[in-house]
């Protein structure tokens, strides 16, 4: 699957990089700010992004999140230690993964994303992942 990563830590946008791609996915980024993001889905149409809410230049993931959703339908996961701004924002996402993580945790989330944009029904909920 095609990920757009929206995070502003290079070190954390590197590990999550590294995880999906070995994982058998394609990265599109990271982005650090919304100009970033929105340059890079419209090049490369990913079909699902991971998005950190607070990003470089004070750029709010929450507000990024819902232009990915309106514009090109994209299925979102907020990356964040701001739990309850993204708890505030479920309408829009898939769910949430808490920094800091495990790092199989982005992966095993990408997956159950899959699972559910194929048409499937989860069976569990990945550890680490707040579902909404």
């Amino acid at each position: 699957m095609r990920i757009l990563i929206v995070e502003d830590d290079p070190v954390i946008a590197l590990d999550l990089t590294d995880s999906l791609e070995r994982g058998g996915h394609e990265v599109v980024g990271p982005a650090a700010s919304a100009a970033e993001a929105v340059a890079l889905c419209e090049a490369e149409r990913p079909k699902l992004a991971l998005v950190d809410i607070n990003l470089r230049d004070g750029d709010n993931g929450v507000i990024l999140a819902r232009g990915l959703v309106a514009r090109w339908g994209l299925t979102v996961i907020f990356v964040s230690a701001q739990r309850e701004q993204a708890r505030r924002a479920r309408d829009i996402a898939f769910g949430y993964i808490g920094k800091a993580f495990e790092a199989g945790t982005a992966l095993r989330s990408v997956e159950a994303a899959r699972v559910v944009l194929d048409g499937g029904t989860l069976t569990s909920v990945p550890a680490g992942l707040e579902l909404f």
